[in-house]
């Protein structure tokens, strides 16, 4: 029987990212990946494929807009999307990524074991027929769309997140039942490449983990720019299939019935921890989400779990920060001179690739008030920005969260042109632990659309220089 120091399960973010951290670690470490290229459901039905579809409906309507930019001989009334090419270009960008794994996995000299794991207790996994052993095992098997009783998704007419990522055909009338990130960044995908969209959420503001003010502005915009159909404090009761479209019910705000080509469901994901073999050893789950310490140790000595399957954040950069810290406690405990950290969540940044896109981490007011804080808030506009301007998208702001005794900057939102990639500023603003004065005190460059932090720090004092 082949020994192991290290034996991850699963190959995407967290995976793959803990495979390659106990190898540099100097442990002899394998991968088990179950279906046939690595990467996991990030890469291949998840983040990666999802962005690929929204960078194409960005640019189709920015080419829309070409004769603003002064670029003359484009007909916008005469440009169709390809969805053929779209599905032919996000398969090269996959398989570019999964290649890429592969070769840092010879690189660090991880063997890759093709197959289904399962766990057996006792340090021991069962990849299809072959058994191994290993001293350390690490769980990441990600997680799946979920279904809701009645709404099950059959692919054809009521579709998951899966299954649009390989839509052959624009539908003419999108339902979407959900808006959280996946429903939002769906929504705005195909409104752009022309389908009639129906937002159907049952919560009372777009993005409901996300600051108030964001999913407000988000809904203007869909509901004005984009002519989304965004009904709130909305669900939908029942679903009649029929071979050419849905027929959907509604309860609530905005009750009635809707048709639509078809219907996506997007109400979250469910932890993939069925099979895995879990009753076989001593940890301990609920609800299939496995409990871990601050070192993602579960119950069963040597056995840690990451990622979508533990309750944190079902995020891409979470996984594999865990697994990092999962594969430098394996090694720590197996003798290597390495001091891992747990992971301080209340910093984990948060991106929506929607248009606009939506970034943030830390508190929001809501949740500052509800922890006690007594809070101050300031928000400044892209509009005035030279930047925003330039780039054709002057929408959105960036919203300061703040301790009114203090000044501690305690969470930062933004809605609007490269929210995802400015939400890095606010992480090192965060860490730094800075206050309102410290962020109206920092230089930023011009023209900029990082310009908007200091005002609107500025702003929690009323008195913001650009506006």
């Amino acid at each position: 029987m082949t020994t192991f120091d290290l034996i991850v399960i699963g190959s995407g973010p967290g995976g793959y990212i803990a495979a390659i951290r106990g190898a540099q670690l100097g442990l002899n470490t394998a991968i088990v990946e179950k279906d046939a290229v690595l990467g996991g459901t990030c890469l291949h039905r998840g983040c990666v494929p999802a962005k690929t579809w929204l960078e194409t409906a960005h640019r189709f309507e920015q080419t829309r807009q070409a004769a603003d930019y002064g670029i003359g001989g484009v007909d916008p009334n005469s440009l169709k999307p390809d969805l053929s090419a779209i599905l032919r270009r996000k398969g090269r960008i996959l398989l570019k990524n999964s290649r890429g794994i592969e070769f840092l996995m010879k690189k660090n000299r991880v063997t890759i074991l093709k197959g289904f794991g399962q766990l057996l207790g006792g340090g021991r996994v069962r990849v299809d027929e072959e058994i191994y052993d290993a001293k350390k095992i690490i769980l990441a098997t990600g997680s799946i769309p979920k279904d809701l009783p009645g709404l099950e998704a059959d692919g054809q007419r009521v579709i998951n997140s899966d299954h649009i990522l390989d839509i052959s055909k624009a539908p003419e009338r999108l339902i979407i039942l959900g808006a959280g990130a996946i429903g939002v960044e769906f929504a705005s995908v195909f409104s752009r490449l022309g389908s009639k969209v129906t937002l159907v959420e049952f919560m009372d503001q777009l993005l409901p983990l996300e600051d108030r003010a964001v999913g407000e502005e988000l809904a203007k915009i869909f509901t004005k720019a984009y002519k989304i159909d965004v009904r709130l404090k909305t669900k939908i009761t029942s679903v009649e299939r029929h071979p050419d479209k849905v027929v959907c019910s509604l309860e609530g705000d905005k009750s009635g019935v809707i048709e639509g080509d078809c219907l996506l469901v997007a109400v979250g994901r469910a932890p993939v921890t069925t099979g895995v073999g879990l009753e076989n050893t001593k940890a301990v789950a609920e609800r299939g989400v496995v409990n871990v310490d601050e070192f993602m140790q579960t119950s069963e000595p040597g056995l840690y779990a990451i990622g979508d399957i533990v309750k944190t954040p079902m995020l891409a950069h979470v996984a594999s920060d865990e697994g990092i810290v999962a594969a430098e406690h394996a090694a720590m405990e197996l003798g290597v001179n390495v001091a891992p950290h747990a992971i301080d969540y209340d910093r984990v940044p948060g991106c929506t690739y929607c248009d606009p896109e939506v970034g943030s981490v830390g508190l929001t007011e809501r949740s500052a008030i509800e922890k006690g804080f007594e809070v101050q808030t300031g928000a400044f506009p892209f509009m005035p920005l030279a930047k925003a301007n330039i780039m054709g998208e002057p929408h959105g702001f960036i919203k300061v969260v703040a301790d009114a005794r203090t000044k501690k900057i305690l969470g930062i939102h933004i809605i609007g042109p490269k929210a995802t990639e400015l939400v890095a500023s606010s992480v090192a603003i965060l860490a730094g632990q800075l206050t309102v004065d410290a962020l109206i005190q920092t230089m930023y460059p011009h023209p900029t659309l990082n310009e908007a932090f200091p005002e609107a720090a500025r702003a929690v004092y009323g008195r913001a220089l650009n506006c």
